[in-house]
């Protein structure tokens, strides 16, 4: 089953936002993110690769920034210059394997 990446209504991002922990909206509800604490670089670097492998299985790309122990995510959907499902899909599923 495809996830719509229709652009939400900024009610229905408020929504969304409720049922995931830590993500924060920009301004301009254009983009998700959420700071990641990693004990170190390497593990950093292996918790990227999970969001890669789901990333990928979707079609839907985050930027990811990594540094020593932070790994920063950042999600939007370019096709809608908003956000989508699919923002909050896959912020559910880095949640899911990050605990």
């Amino acid at each position: 089953m495809a996830i719509s990446n229709k652009k939400l209504s900024e009610s229905d991002v408020t929504k969304n936002l409720l049922k995931i922990s830590e993500w924060t909206v920009n301004t301009k509800s254009t983009e998700l993110s959420k700071v990641f604490d990693v004990p170190s670089f390497v593990t950093g670097l292996a918790f990227i690769a999970k969001i890669a492998v789901h990333a990928e299985v979707m079609g839907h790309h985050p930027i990811v920034e990594l540094s020593h122990t932070k790994v920063k995510v950042k999600l939007s959907t370019q096709d809608v210059k908003g956000l989508s499902r699919l923002d909050f899909e896959l912020a559910k599923r880095i949640d899911a394997f990050n605990h």
